[in-house]
């Protein structure tokens, strides 16, 4: 799936109108990151889907990239 797909997507165009350009790329790089179409339409009518779970996640970091907890070389 590509950003431009994405962007088109009119569950994700509708709300990417209301957000700054920043923003917006935060946005469209977590769902490149993160979900996946239902392509078969078993679900839904193939719309993009991200785990709940992810989403959780991406709210708990306010946007953030994860931070990767490990040894400081300060020696």
């Amino acid at each position: 799936m590509s950003k431009e797909e994405i962007k088109q997507d009119i569950s994700i165009k509708s709300r990417l109108q209301y957000i700054t350009d920043e923003e917006q790329l935060k946005v469209i790089d977590f769902i490149m990151d993160y979900s996946f179409k239902d392509s078969k339409e078993v679900y839904t009518n193939g719309t993009i889907l991200v785990p709940l779970y992810r989403v959780l996640d991406a709210i708990e970091q306010k946007g953030n990239q994860y931070q990767t907890f490990g040894r400081q070389d300060n020696e």
